[in-house]
């Protein structure tokens, strides 16, 4: 007698919009906490290495060098803090003197500037565009000393610290400290996505693929034959995450964060960019697990058979 294959067949419930929500907004919650804190303890450690010590040393000194800062502070912040022996404010007078004195040394400074008789004819004609100085590109007398602190205040803030910045050293050290921390972020930053989206749910919480938000939600991720997905197509999954919606998040304004979750709501089964792409779905698992394959599901399916047969009640009449 030939016996038919018998077909099991396993339900699961969508897992809820709300519950899948809250689940990402825990692990991206977790996500950026934890890569706070570590690149908060990692910068803090570079920081106090010579390599970076010895560069912002650099960097200090060539601000002091240049005359636009004095003890690293900057001109302008230094001569309105400046105070007389009767603790009074400098007055505009005495702050425009320094101010000019100090922009007249800087532009007068080889190290800056391979043509130092251009960049002064370029300044002095900004004083000319003014009706606060002569021909020559002196003050003229009477001129209120209010309008030329004014000025030279102007001439600082939008022009001779735009030759400093621009300068080679100086762009050269600036660019190594802001490097450094983009550098940080992503190292630490890629270290904990891995932590939290790839060996967590590989490991801890395999059964579903479960991240810690899946796993307090009771969310979890099934292939299209309701079983647990493989650690080699989970794996895909996470670098084609990591690639959109991490890398490419950056530098698209966050457009596939926006398509995934109008995909959400668009599709009939709630399926996200990432779920339509490996064809897999969230579910949920608060009365039911996901069986690893086939074979696990059957045995757990034909024991439980088993054992709602053996346990039926027997009526006698």
């Amino acid at each position: 007698m030939e016996q038919k294959n018998e077909k099991i067949e396993v339900v699961y419930k969508k897992a809820k919009l709300g519950k899948r929500f809250l689940a990402y907004f825990i692990d991206i919650g977790l996500f950026l906490l934890s890569s706070f804190i570590f690149l908060s303890i990692s910068n803090t450690v570079f920081t106090k290495t010579p390599l970076y010590t010895s560069r912002m040393d650099e960097l200090t000194q060539i601000k002091n060098d240049s005359a636009l800062y004095v003890d690293g502070t900057d001109l302008i912040t230094y001569v309105d803090n400046l105070k007389n022996p009767d603790q009074s404010a400098y007055s505009y007078a005495q702050r425009k003197e320094i101010i000019s004195d100090h922009i007249n040394q800087f532009y007068s400074n080889p190290t800056y500037f391979s043509d130092t008789t251009l960049i002064n004819e370029q300044y002095k004609a900004r004083k000319l565009n003014t009706n606060l100085f002569e021909p020559d590109g002196s003050e003229k007398s009477g001129a209120p000393a209010e309008n030329l602190y004014n000025f030279y205040k102007s001439e600082f803030q939008d022009h001779s610290l735009a030759y400093l910045v621009n300068s080679q050293r100086y762009f050269y050290l600036t660019r190594f400290a802001f490097l450094s921390i983009v550098i940080q972020f992503v190292v630490i930053s890629t270290i904990v996505f891995a932590v939290f989206f790839l060996v967590l749910p590989l490991t801890c919480f395999k059964r579903g693929r479960q991240t810690i938000g899946m796993k307090l939600e009771n969310i979890g991720l099934i292939t299209i034959d309701a079983e647990n997905q493989s650690t080699g197509k989970y794996l895909l999954r996470v670098l084609f995450n990591y690639g959109v919606f991490y890398l490419l998040n950056f530098v698209s304004f966050l457009i596939p964060s926006f398509v995934s979750i109008s995909m959400v709501f668009i599709t009939k089964t709630n399926s996200s960019l990432t779920n339509y792409v490996f064809n897999d779905y969230c579910v949920d698992v608060t009365d039911k697990k996901i069986y690893f394959n086939a074979l696990e599901r059957e045995e757990a399916q034909l024991q439980m058979k088993k054992m709602s047969i053996e346990n039926r009640d027997l009526h006698l009449k």
